[in-house]
């Protein structure tokens, strides 16, 4: 397949672009480089996120972020309220209360791993803002 399309990348003017793109059905192999997936880049090039290096936002999160995130997802599917500084809600109806206490068990370790790296973060800014650092 040939690709023809025009680019405009900031305020320059509209290039041309024309190029073959292979294609192919395969069966999944493990461990190769074929893609589904091609995106465009600032250089109006089509190419894949291994060529462009793209990461996913969860890849770029710090150790806290993530464990922020997990808590919320884990909030999410007790009912309760997003957001690890508002107050726990109760079990959903239904919930065996062996799999309601275990969820809550995870909770709590994803806040304290979330709450640790604020702290520390905090920690961190307050010797900058005083000079220290």
């Amino acid at each position: 397949m040939t690709l023809i399309y025009r680019h405009k990348s900031g305020g320059n003017d509209w290039q041309p672009m024309e190029y073959p793109v292979r294609l192919e059905w395969t069966a999944c192999t493990l461990g190769g480089r074929r893609v589904a997936l091609l995106y465009l880049g600032s250089a109006g090039i089509f190419a894949c996120r291994h060529c462009y290096r793209l990461a996913y936002a969860c890849q770029r999160e710090a150790a806290d972020d993530r464990a922020m995130r997990r808590a919320d997802n884990v909030r999410e599917r007790l009912g309760w309220q997003a957001g690890i500084a508002n107050p726990r809600g109760g079990k959903p109806k239904g919930m065996h209360w062996r799999t309601f206490e275990r969820m809550t068990a995870e909770h709590d370790a994803f806040v304290g791993v979330s709450l640790a790296g604020t702290i520390k973060r905090l920690a961190g800014l307050g010797c900058f803002l005083n000079g220290e650092g």
